[in-house]
């Protein structure tokens, strides 16, 4: 019976497995010469992702070698008896060869299943090979299906990352007190900017209070909404005439303020490369390389490239239009040599050329009537609408131009400039204005720069002529000017500059001559020598003939000293002045200057025999500032001028020392005198107290780390919130809550209740443990905020100590610390239990 069960069930066992095998060989997949079995078989049916590698086919390396520079990923199914490539997801963070927009298109599209030898062709230009031994899975390309990778001459700000509600309040105020021969003078302004902000809307009202001995007058200046965002700038209310320009120049419309709107794609919101040369240098590999480039046989850079064609970054190469060798070099190799330019000049405000930037404007114009031979009248209301465009070209070493159209009232008004840079040292700008009514008005100017820095020439010319209905100051004057560094001839000969001024239409004119030479240099001092003159003649006022020889003394630890002598109208005079700077001080700055008559010859000049003038500059958490002072004989004037700003983000309220329109708020929790550093793109800020508002500029990127402060005892650990990225537009008060710990390194000695050392005991605190000595004794670091020790004993007694750190910074000694048994412990129910008994 036994035997008959074993016999069934082994039989039973056999024709399962039997069964098992026939559906694992119906199952099976062959692809090409491939089979796989069931379960390899499942997964190529649910599908699954592989690298794809990018190979040249005309690839210089020499015998069979796979690729090694990945361009994508595919993912890739089985179905329909055929495997398919279902979906290519290319990382374009990382890609560092550029392929062409059709080819790209096509792959990204593809409806295709691979052939028996796993080729999957994709035009003329490029295949797919798939090894399905290795799970290799290779796109190959000729020349025509690759592109070329660009460096981006202009990149768009992204979304701000401040969701909330927050504004700035910016003000500016000064004071000025003048006592001269008994007739005394005061004023004082107060200057107010708000910037308040959601994400990228913000709201901007400017305006002054401004009062002296006569009148008291407030103005309002700008009350607008403005959305500058992903390259287009709106912006709706009142503006004065700068608000409203981006790219329109409206020169007619003199200080008018105007009720409107304005949009167009000039934006603060592109950030433009100025680093690049004009026309881009373009270079293409077969394979992974290396580029040299070389000026006059000299090395200047060696960049490395993948296979394919690029563009060279030029932004650290030398300034000018200079002819370069660009050499290729694969596995030290050199294989191709050309010849490229580079096109680099300082007068270039972009290196984007071809885009065509617009703006267009319109709405009530309050235009004010003013002329130099007419009393002001009352504004006029009128209408205002405009256009204007501007467009860079890469001709000559880069060529701008821009047009603006406009009308009001009864004008119509036409506006040009254009700037070219002809050469790397040649630099040319003309402006123009034509209205209707025929006013006109044109200024031109041309610099020259010598080779070598021998010499910088320029000149200027401008005229102007009021018509019948406009108002603006009319004018015609020009100027020529060089500077001469005769140091290229000889080292001892120092710099020598000219410039010569004339207003024709008001008949005053402006001479100076400077001559500056460097006399030596060590390591307590340098000494240079100033020399030169200066005749103003006016046709409605005094004349001055000012002739001076100054020695400058720049001394150790921001310390500088200058004394000399100059004569005005014939008087000589003795000059002295003092002046030191400070760093991370309260006082920043510091200056004195003295003035005293040597010898009058000129009694027609009122100048005073001796006087004196200091000044002291401060920078505080809250506000920064400047206090003036002056005094003679017979006179004395005071100045003061102050500004800060108060941000608000959420329920914070925080006082900041700069006039800026977006910032952040950094919530450290510090307590005491303490002191952290935040590092903002590079440059650092003390932070004390537990708020602190840094002001920092609109429209960009910035990097937050926050770490210890390297010129304090401090020592601070942040758990969460160390390292932080925002983006503020105008008004974006960025609130930043680091959880950061106040370290302090504590030591002493421990003791019981009833005296006993709490020798060899094991201590914990908030964030860490230790044990003490044989001695009691102990350091730990000790979170601030935590001031708690505790020892536990083996029988689970508990002993706390509750310290006292309200003022220790950095490291502090306790001496002898008792603790306190928790009533919760061993001993405690013990006693309380001995009680009732």
């Amino acid at each position: 019976m036994n035997r008959l069960i074993v016999v069934g069930v082994m039989g039973i066992l056999l024709t399962s497995m039997q069964n098992i095998y026939a559906e694992e060989k119906q199952s099976a997949i062959h692809i090409g010469k491939y089979t796989f079995p069931a379960a390899l078989s499942s997964m190529l049916a649910q599908g699954f992702t592989v690298p794809v590698y990018l190979k040249f086919e005309e690839d210089l390396v020499v015998g069979e070698h796979k690729s090694q520079q990945k361009i994508a990923d595919a993912v890739v199914e089985f179905k329909d008896n055929q495997l398919f490539i279902r979906k290519v997801i290319f990382d374009e963070t990382n890609q560092k060869t550029e392929l062409s927009t059709e080819v790209k298109d096509k792959i990204k599209t593809l409806d295709q299943a691979f052939d028996e030898d796993m080729q999957l062709e994709l035009g003329p230009d490029a295949s797919l090979t798939f090894d399905l031994k290795s799970l290799y899975l290779e796109l190959k390309v000729n020349k025509s299906a690759l592109g070329t990778k660009l460096i981006k001459r202009s990149g768009v700000l992204g979304e701000s990352t401040t969701s909330n509600f927050s504004s700035i309040l910016n003000y500016r105020l000064g004071a000025s007190y003048s006592d001269f021969d008994s007739r005394t003078t005061s004023s004082t302004f107060v200057n107010l900017d708000s910037v308040s902000s959601i994400e990228e809307h913000h709201f901007i009202a400017n305006g002054s209070f401004y009062s002296n001995d006569s009148e008291t007058d407030f103005d309002l200046y700008r009350a607008l909404y403005e959305r500058d965002f992903e390259g287009n700038r709106l912006a709706v209310g009142m503006m004065d005439t700068w608000s409203m320009q981006s790219i329109a120049s409206l020169s007619a419309l003199n200080s008018s303020k105007i009720y409107g709107v304005t949009y167009g794609n000039k934006s603060s919101t592109v950030i433009e490369d100025k680093k690049q040369t004009l026309v881009p240098i373009l270079v293409f590999l077969p394979s992974a390389g290396t580029i040299q480039v070389y000026r006059d046989g000299r090395l200047l850079s060696i960049q490395n490239f993948s296979m394919g064609s690029h563009e060279l970054d030029t932004s650290t190469f030398p300034m000018g239009v200079y002819n370069v060798e660009v050499k290729t070099v694969i596995n030290g190799q050199e294989t191709s040599s050309s010849i490229a330019q580079v096109n680099k000049t300082n007068a270039r405000q972009s290196s984007v050329t071809g885009q065509l930037s617009w703006q267009a404007f319109g709405g009530m114009l309050e235009y004010s009537k003013k002329r130099d031979d007419q009393e002001i009248k009352n504004n006029q209301k009128t209408w205002l609408m405009g256009v204007a465009a501007a467009k860079n070209y890469a001709y000559f070493s880069g060529v701008g131009l821009t047009s603006t159209l406009y009308g009001f009232d009864e004008n119509f008004v036409a506006e040009l400039e254009s700037n070219i840079a002809f050469t790397s040292n040649t630099n040319f700008n003309f402006q123009s204005m034509l209205a209707s009514d025929g006013s006109y008005r044109a200024g031109t100017s041309l610099s020259y720069n010598l080779p070598k820095g021998y010499a910088n020439l320029w000149g200027a010319f401008d005229i102007s002529e009021i018509g019948d209905k406009l108002y603006f100051t009319d004018s015609k004057n020009y100027s020529l000017g060089m500077s001469l560094n005769l140091n290229q001839v000889h080292r001892k000969l120092g710099m020598l500059t000219l410039n010569y001024s004339d207003d024709i239409k008001r008949d005053n004119s402006v001479l100076n001559v400077e001559y500056f030479q460097n006399l030596f240099t060590n390591r307590y001092v340098d000494m240079q020598v100033r020399m030169g003159l200066q005749r103003s003649d006016y046709d409605n006022q005094k004349n001055y003939n000012d002739k001076y020889i100054y020695f400058d003394l720049r001394l150790p630890f921001s310390r500088w000293f200058s004394a000399g002598i100059n004569t005005r109208n014939k008087n000589i005079l003795a000059n002295a002045s003092y002046k030191q700077n400070f760093s991370d001080q309260l006082i920043n700055t510091v200056g004195i200057d003295v003035s005293q008559m040597l010898n009058r010859r000129n009694n027609e000049d009122l100048m005073d025999n001796f006087t004196a003038s200091g000044y002291v500059g401060y920078t505080a958490k809250y506000n920064s500032g400047n206090l003036s002072m002056s005094a003679s004989r017979n006179n004395y004037s005071v100045n003061y001028t102050s500004e800060g700003s108060v941000a608000t983000s959420g329920k914070n309220l925080v006082l900041g020392n700069h006039n800026l329109s977006s910032g952040v708020i950094i919530e450290t929790g510090l307590k005491d005198k303490g002191s952290m550093a935040a590092q903002i793109n590079g440059q650092n800020y003390t932070l004390t107290g537990k708020n602190n508002f840094i002001p920092l500029a609109p429209y960009a990127d910035y990097v937050i780390e926050l770490m210890n402060d390297k010129t304090s005892i401090d020592s601070v650990s942040i758990a969460e919130g160390r390292k932080s990225r925002v983006t503020l537009y105008p008004g974006n008060v960025a609130l930043l809550q680091p959880e950061v710990k106040q370290m302090v390194t504590i030591f002493g000695r421990v003791y019981y209740p009833n005296g006993e050392l709490a020798a060899n005991a094991n201590i914990h605190n908030h964030i860490g443990k230790t044990k003490t000595d044989s001695k009691g004794e102990f350091s730990l670091d000790v979170d601030k905020r935590y001031p708690v020790l505790t020892l536990i004993e083996a029988n689970g007694d508990i002993c706390e100590s509750t310290l006292q750190l309200e003022h220790a910074r950095g490291a502090a000694w306790l001496g002898d610390v008792r603790c306190q048994y928790k009533p919760t412990s061993s001993l405690k129910n013990s006693l309380e239990a001995a009680r009732h008994d």
